[in-house]
């Protein structure tokens, strides 16, 4: 998988897009996983139409049904070698306390390595936790957290703007409390 992100990385080349890894690579790469399922990326709504071109030419394109409680504006899934990709720009999920709707802009990527683009452990784990049977997830992010501290509080604060059940809430704002 790191050989087919090194790979899209280079086709991007120079294009200003904005998008970042995330999902089970991202916690690969912070060593909390050892396997990721596929590759997910993140990307800056008005550049999906771009990173999608680049990603079809580079692989074949499939079919993407999104399935309630998801609302992402685009969703887009990709084949590049043996390597399974998606593409979402306008993340969204629904709740019972509304759509969380991540803000996915430069600010969002937060490091790269070896020229590849991350986004945050702190998205992922209000992500984790919203989407549904990904909770170990959250809780993998938030024990990082415990031995790392949060090295992006301001990403949790943007998370705590949107609409979030109370307990996640609760959560977000004791692990800013203790790890920031």
């Amino acid at each position: 998988m790191f050989e087919t992100v090194k790979e899209i990385v280079t086709k991007i080349g120079n294009r200003k897009l904005t998008w970042g890894v995330g999902g089970s690579l991202l916690l690969n790469f912070h060593s909390l996983i050892e396997h990721p399922n596929d590759i997910d990326l993140l990307v800056k709504e008005e550049d999906e139409a771009v990173l999608n071109e680049i990603l079809s030419s580079m692989g074949t394109s499939k079919e993407a049904k999104s399935f309630s409680p998801f609302r992402t504006v685009h969703f887009s899934k990709f084949k590049i070698g043996k390597v399974d990709i998606d593409s979402m720009g306008g993340f969204a999920i629904q709740h019972n306390e509304g759509i969380y709707r991540l803000q996915f802009d430069e600010n969002s990527v937060v490091e790269r390595i070896d020229g590849i683009p991350l986004s945050s452990l702190e998205d992922w784990y209000v992500l984790y936790w919203l989407i549904p049977n990904k909770q170990e997830k959250a809780i993998m992010i938030e024990d990082y957290f415990k031995k790392n501290g949060v090295r992006h509080p301001r990403l949790l604060e943007k998370a705590l703007g949107q609409p979030l059940p109370n307990a996640i809430k609760e959560r977000v704002q004791e692990v800013l409390k203790k790890y920031s």
